[in-house]
């Protein structure tokens, strides 16, 4: 969205607001009379009226920026505005037979016909941005073929290369000439060739072969001439074009909505004689929109003569000379058909004429096209196509193995050496069936394990040691059997081996033994289960460093790649960031170099040139900052191009932008923060070391080591936060505890331009400085109030303090030449503010 369409929708949204009732004697308001209401007729009419009327309101679509120049010629079409209303009837019947038209005589218009006139002032409206955006976006290019222009009278390289790109147009008029005048000469082709090509050797002949040498073969002088005639004449249209925006913007609709009466309607204040003055600015801008296209289209017309030329042509318009604060004359002079019949001639012929005018200027003394300036290379490379086309052909075998071989060793690489390692590595974790490393099955310990508890249980229940055992006791044997304990069997194995015989026939020898055997069978397993564990680890180092390469390369080729993305990305940051830098610039030049009037403002040339700067910071700070800091922005671009708040505080506009911005949007400051600035105090040149620290309790530690050798110290709350402000006592006392005694301190208040969100008062803030015996004062940081003052009064206090203690004892205290102006290489005082 561009500053034409701000202008356009603060227009239209002024116009919504105009009341267009009248006052009947009994103080209600009608805004229909009664042949009105019930003439369906009348009433079909009005609705039409209304639905065109919205039609053309910028609020009926957020997508469209401004209704097009064919909508508002058949909307002003649809609505067939015509003298056979009645008030139209009745004013300009009275006009043509010479009777009076006196306000006591003449009623009061219909609402049929101020929802005419109404209809009219959106069209205008839209009319005024069509005007304003299309010479908008044909000025801000010339700047580009202006840059192109001064490049190759800058070097004699650039100066070369045009003189090569364009030598074929050189080449074919010097031989359309020479054609010229050989039939001037009477030579035809049908009387023969012979006599034809004697009559173009003597044309050629007559002009010396030095002439053909400096305009076909070295031109460098004739470019460098070109170059000169042609960009004087782009900045010419350039600076008539910056004439022409800037009295449309002083003169016009926006100039009557900035100063907010231009479109108000005060009837219901009861000022009936100027309830028609937003009809005379209407057609007062109809006017001069007209006389300033003329101008425009005028070639011979000189710069300095345009403001001229444009009060000549208004000086003698109907429209423009019936403008008065009443807008009385306009209302009853003129009539809404041919209002709109005007404004219609304004879109079909003078806008379409200047645009063509125009093209033709700039299609003449703009930078070639590009056919002129890439016939060479694209000559060259259709030269060489055939041979490009013959070593394709040739080797078209050859290249396509080439591709089939890289893709295969894409592929074959990531399958071996990312995809195979990383299915080895997870299947070694996981213990899979296909392990390459397995001594023994997954299950099998916890089986053999399982089978020695139940003998051993089973065992125990057989033979047991006294009454038979209980569910306890059977749950304490089979705990032990887990720990590898086989107490119980054990007993009746050293009971029967003392009788093997015996013990084997009527004893227990035998299941004995067996436990025995499943025993060493889970322990020979157990440290099998160990070496496993061993070899795993080791296949899964072996696995990782398999996989490292792989995953290594596949690392470095995805960097390479968004390291060729991002650095696209980058450079294309850097040249949006670039441009603003340099709109910035030539915004600083203009107000520089501009010569404000008597009333301290720019001229409407100078006005026209910084409003194309402007839209195109705006289009370059929309790409560039978050939403959120852009609109923040746009309340700075609207005061930067606001021409009546004078020179002077449009510089400091752009100082605010370019150095001394302020961001809603922060960082929380981390430790310590610096910065050093330059000022001026008494004459001398100061040079202050600003320390910002943090104010989290995590940081404290850090920053009391920079209070000492502070020379001045900032305590500083939110006056929006009453808890910020109960901290600076706490504040307070730490500085008194590690900073040098005497160090001069001073209370701030920020945000004390946010009255609706204050939590402190402003005297709540002098009472607290007053205990504490420090000055005080409000600054706002957004709103750039008292900030300078606060670091200048500081050090100001600075400097008194050190002049006094060196005058009491030239001995004690820092070594500080208060007299002398500082430089960037010391010698300056050095402020620290904490």
């Amino acid at each position: 969205m561009s500053f034409v369409v701000d202008q356009i929708r603060r227009i239209d949204s002024q116009l919504d607001r105009l009341q267009l009732s009248t006052t009947q004697a009994g103080g209600s308001f009608s805004t229909l009379t009664a042949e009105e209401a019930y003439d369906p007729a009348k009433t079909a009419r009005i609705a039409h009226l209304q639905n065109l009327i919205k039609s053309l309101s910028t609020t009926t679509s957020s997508k469209l920026s401004l209704v097009p120049g064919y909508r508002i010629l058949e909307t002003l079409q649809r609505a067939e505005l015509s003298s056979s209303c009645a008030t139209c009837t009745q004013w300009f019947a009275q006009d043509a037979s010479g009777q009076t038209d006196d306000d006591e005589t003449r009623e009061n218009a219909s609402y049929e016909h101020e929802l005419e006139w109404l209809l009219l002032s959106k069209a205008t409206a839209q009319v005024y941005g069509q005007v304003l955006n299309t010479i908008l976006e044909q000025t801000i290019p010339l700047e580009d073929d202006i840059w192109y222009w001064d490049d190759v009278l800058s070097t004699y390289r650039f100066a070369g290369l045009y003189s090569i790109q364009t030598s074929p147009i050189r080449l074919w008029n010097w031989s359309q000439e020479i054609y010229r005048d050989v039939r001037s000469r009477g030579g035809h082709l049908a009387d023969g060739w012979t006599q034809f090509y004697a009559l173009v050797k003597d044309s050629v002949q007559q002009r010396s072969m030095a002439n053909i040498q400096r305009r076909v073969v070295s031109p460098l002088a004739m470019v460098r001439n070109e170059g000169r005639r042609k960009r004087a004449a782009l900045k010419k249209i350039r600076l008539v074009n910056a004439n022409a925006l800037g009295v449309l913007l002083g003169e016009g609709l926006s100039n009557d909505s900035i100063e907010g009466d231009g479109t108000q309607t005060p009837g219901l204040l009861g000022a009936q004689d100027n309830n028609h003055r937003w009809k005379s600015v209407v057609c007062k801008t109809i006017a001069l929109m007209d006389a300033v296209i003329q101008s425009v289209n005028t070639a011979e017309l000189s710069i300095d003569k345009f403001e001229d030329s444009v009060a000549n042509i208004t000086q003698d318009d109907q429209y423009y000379e019936l403008h008065e604060p009443s807008g009385e004359r306009t209302a009853t002079t003129l009539k809404p058909r041919d209002v709109a019949g005007r404004l219609q001639n304004l879109l079909n012929h003078a806008l379409p004429t200047y645009t063509t005018n125009f093209n033709a200027v700039v299609k003449d003394n703009g930078r070639p096209s590009r056919l002129i300036r890439y016939w060479l290379p694209a000559t060259i490379l259709l030269v060489s196509s055939t041979t490009i086309f013959r070593i394709i052909l040739n080797r078209r075998e050859e290249m396509l193995i080439w591709i089939r071989e890289f893709g295969q060793t894409v592929i074959d690489f990531w399958s071996n050496w990312v995809v195979e390692p990383m299915k080895k590595v997870i299947g070694t974790i996981r213990h899979d069936e296909d392990s390459e490393v397995s001594i023994m099955s997954k299950r099998s310990l916890e089986t053999d394990r399982a089978s020695l508890e139940r003998m051993v249980v089973d065992f125990a229940i057989k033979n047991p040691e006294g009454a038979a055992l209980n569910e306890s006791q059977i749950a304490d044997i089979r705990a032990k059997v887990r720990e590898g304990d086989l107490t119980a069997v054990l007993r009746s194995y050293e009971k029967d081996i003392q009788s093997p015989v015996k013990g084997a026939i009527i004893g227990n020898l035998a299941s004995a033994l067996l436990i025995q055997v499943q025993k060493t069978k889970v322990d020979v397993e157990l440290a099998m289960s160990g070496i496993d564990s061993i070899l795993k680890s080791q296949e899964l180092l072996f696995g990782f460093i398999g996989l490292t390469p792989g995953v290594l390369v596949s690392m470095g080729v995805y960097r390479w790649m968004m390291g060729v993305f991002s650095s696209r990305k980058g450079v294309q940051q850097w040249a949006r960031q670039g441009k603003l830098l340099l709109v910035l610039r030539n915004i600083d030049r203009i107000l520089t170099s501009a010569t404000p009037t008597e009333f301290g403002e720019i001229s409407y040339q100078d006005h026209g040139l910084l409003l194309c700067e402007v839209h195109s910071l705006r289009q370059a700070a929309s790409g560039i900052l978050p939403r959120r800091i852009f609109h923040d922005c746009l309340v700075e671009v609207d005061e930067l191009v606001d021409v009546r708040s004078g020179l002077d505080r449009q510089q400091k506009v752009v100082d605010r932008i370019r150095e001394d911005s302020f961001t809603p949007s922060f960082i929380t400051t981390i430790g310590i923060d610096f910065k050093i600035r330059t000022i001026e105090l008494d004459g001398k040149r100061v040079k202050l070391q600003i320390w910002d620290t943090a104010g989290q309790e995590r940081f404290r530690t850090i920053t009391t080591a920079y209070y000492r050798g502070a020379m001045g110290i900032l305590l500083v709350y939110d006056v929006t936060d009453e808890r910020s402000f109960n901290n600076i006592r706490t504040w307070f006392s730490n500085v008194e505890q590690h900073a040098t005694e005497g160090v001069n301190k001073i209370l701030i208040g920020n945000k004390c331009d946010w009255e609706e969100k204050r939590a402190v008062s402003t005297e709540q803030g002098q009472a607290l400085a007053d205990e504490l015996g420090i000055p005080f004062l409000e600054v706002s940081a957004k709103s750039n109030i008292n900030v300078d003052k606060a670091f200048y009064s500081l050090a100001g206090d600075i400097k008194k303090r050190l002049i006094d203690s060196a005058r009491t004892d030239p001995a004690a205290g820092p070594k500080v030449d208060v007299g002398q102006t500082g430089d960037a290489n010391g010698g300056g005082m050095g402020g620290k503010c904490c």
